[in-house]
């Protein structure tokens, strides 16, 4: 996930300079709008993701604790497998978070770089941070729909394997 990332940041700062000064149709109101899509899309997979998190979690747990001592083997390897699971659950989690938190600091800090002009930073050039700003953070967004999809895909593959196992010792 971490290399997904910085490919997109390599990509975002790229597109951001390439429209340096030919984003004249680039307005405030454009900005805000795309800050507010990734503001909500945020907000959804941060609460998705949390509430199955709050409910795999502590059957996790439980799984680990009530097994016999003949499937030790099997119930580690499952144990691994929902650790791992959680853990990229909690890695979107973080970044929905990271999002949430940039698209705030974003439109706090745009209005007073734009204001004071003391900061030497011409219009242009915040304009091309910006586009830059946006690209990232949507393509993070993306990223992270696109792992939970993923993840579900490969968590509705183990429990179908369970299934036709669990079907195959039954019938035996």
């Amino acid at each position: 996930m971490f290399l997904r990332l910085l490919i997109g940041f390599a990509v975002a700062a790229l597109l951001g300079w390439a429209t340096h000064g030919r984003l004249e149709e680039f307005s405030r109101e454009d900005f805000s709008e795309i800050l507010s899509v990734l503001l909500n899309v945020s907000s959804i997979i941060f609460a998705i993701i949390g509430a199955w998190i709050a409910i795999i979690y502590p059957n996790a747990i439980k799984d680990v604790g009530h097994h016999d001592r003949e499937d030790v083997t099997q119930t580690l390897n499952e144990s691994v497998k929902d650790a791992n699971y959680l853990s990229e659950l909690f890695q979107i989690v973080l970044l929905s978070s990271v999002v949430i938190v940039s698209v705030i600091v974003i439109k706090v800090a745009l209005p007073i770089l734009k204001a004071y002009t003391y900061f030497g930073i011409e219009v242009s050039v915040l304009k091309s941070l910006s586009v830059a700003a946006a690209l990232f953070l949507t393509f993070a967004q993306i990223n992270s729909i696109s792992v939970v999809v993923e993840k579900n895909f490969h968590l509705l593959q183990r429990i179908r394997d369970k299934v036709r196992k669990e079907r195959v010792k039954n019938d035996s």
